[in-house]
């Protein structure tokens, strides 16, 4: 008897069963009491502690097989509310040794994540940024941003303006590669993404712009976070690898000066755009970086 089909039924049929079932337990009475001459009473107390003997043999078992089968965790998603986004954060920089970046400018990588990280051994940071080599891209992402209620409503955007902020995580990025121990992988994409996704090894969370929207937490176990990742690592394959070497050992952040950032833009292959867009104001994004959600 499958169980599962029964409950299934429509109201009618599941009505029809358990009158069978009723009609059934009555002959059975019936029988017992006129062919072999029992009281109904005490028909009725034998089936009571048959039943209840039964239920109670039937729970024990089934707590008892219950405790030896391993529980399938399927993961939880849950939206955050826009209050509560950077608390999340910090949980998942806790106990984080590897953290994976899907986004544009990488402001809360340099600004965050980078320092919560610094001191830890091992870790690993991949991360993809807009190329801002491509003109185009940084014109179409400067519109972008003048469109939506982002964290820093209000400053006005073009492609230059884009191509710096991403000038300065890469600058920043070197240096924590440089003076930390961090291994920091970056990948350049021809496509900037209105979401953006940060990950270690327990969890992702999934943001916009829009500092009035709630985020999505996504554990590893749930389905979803599979696609995301896989979502990741295809934008990092289709993307290009930065060189980022070029930082001096051994010196502080604040210590950086314009010769630096000649030098790790000049490693990155972006001698060019360096020059057009100035190191000196590269450097000066630099040491006014922080992180954008702070209060």
């Amino acid at each position: 008897m499958d169980i599962e089909k029964i409950f299934k039924l429509a109201r009618h049929h599941k009505r029809t069963f358990l009158a069978l079932i009723v009609a059934i337990y009555a002959i059975f009475l019936v029988i017992a009491h006129f062919f072999f001459n029992q009281p109904l009473i005490d028909i009725g107390l034998d089936q009571i502690k048959s039943i209840s003997s039964a239920l109670i043999t039937a729970i024990f078992t089934f707590f008892l097989i219950l405790s030896f089968i391993p529980s399938e965790d399927k993961g939880e998603i849950e939206e955050i509310p826009a209050q509560k986004i950077t608390s999340e954060f910090d949980k998942l920089l806790a106990n984080a040794g590897r953290w994976r970046y899907k986004g544009n400018f990488g402001r809360y990588l340099r600004g965050r994540v980078l320092p919560a990280l610094a001191h830890k051994q091992n870790v690993h940071i991949t991360t993809c940024l807009i190329d801002p080599r491509d003109g185009e891209l940084c014109k179409k992402h400067a519109v972008y941003r003048g469109s939506i209620n982002g964290i820093d409503k209000g400053t006005q955007y073009d492609a230059d303006t884009v191509a710096i902020e991403v000038l300065i995580t890469i600058v920043i990025a070197a240096w924590y590669a440089a003076n930390t121990g961090m291994q920091i992988d970056i990948y350049l994409s021809k496509a900037f993404d209105p979401i953006r996704i940060d990950s270690n090894d327990h969890a992702m969370i999934l943001t916009v712009e829009d500092r009035r929207s709630p985020a999505l937490k996504i554990t590893k176990d749930h389905f979803t976070a599979k696609h995301f990742e896989l979502q990741m690592k295809t934008a990092r394959d289709q993307a290009d690898p930065l060189d980022l070497g070029g930082m001096r050992h051994g010196i502080q952040l604040a210590e950086m000066n314009e010769a630096d950032v000649i030098s790790v833009l000049t490693q990155a292959d972006m001698v060019a755009l360096c020059k057009r867009l100035k190191p000196g104001a590269i450097l000066e994004g630099c040491k006014k970086s922080r992180n954008p959600y702070e209060n």
